[in-house]
């Protein structure tokens, strides 16, 4: 089974990820300027990012290079839509396939959920701050952030875990 998924070759790239989420979780507790927090975490953000694409870079797996997994995948569908005009496999008028407006759609009321689950992420966070402050927890972003780290980790373990163990 082919892994399409890159970004946990590497047990130091897994541990990459989870660090770059504990250090973007934990940023409240050291720095509280709002523009100051955004900017420390865009960086963070590219940052880790970078850090992750170079240690991911070390790959063993030569069966998911793009170009080899772009192949299967085309001949696992059979070529679909690739024969454009009267032999295509879309008639004339139909509308179930992708238009501009469809796709841009798409993509609107994605954004729009993303913004939602972060405005209640940050909402459900302040509270658990405010909770753990209450009972004398002197930074309670960086525990959340490490409890988040532990998480985003064990995720990325397990399923890499599992991809090996089916492969």
């Amino acid at each position: 089974m082919t892994d399409y998924y890159s970004l946990d070759d590497t047990l130091a790239g897994r541990v990459a990820q989870a660090g770059l989420v504990g250090t973007a979780v934990a940023l409240p507790d050291y720095v509280r300027s709002g523009p100051a927090r955004a900017l420390a975490t865009g960086a963070v953000v590219v940052g880790g990012a970078a850090l992750v694409a170079v240690l991911n870079s070390f790959d063993e797996d030569p069966a998911n290079d793009p170009a080899v997994m772009v192949d299967q995948l085309r001949r696992s569908i059979g070529d679909i839509g690739a024969v454009p005009g009267p032999e295509s496999d879309t008639p004339p008028g139909d509308f179930s396939t992708a238009s501009p407006a469809t796709t841009w759609t798409v993509i609107f009321v994605a954004l729009l959920v993303l913004l939602v689950l972060a405005r209640l992420d940050a909402a459900v966070q302040r509270r658990v701050v405010a909770w753990l402050h209450r009972r004398g927890v002197a930074r309670p972003n960086t525990w959340i952030g490490g409890l988040a780290a532990t998480v985003v980790f064990a995720v990325s373990e397990v399923a890499h875990r599992r991809r090996v163990a089916q492969a």
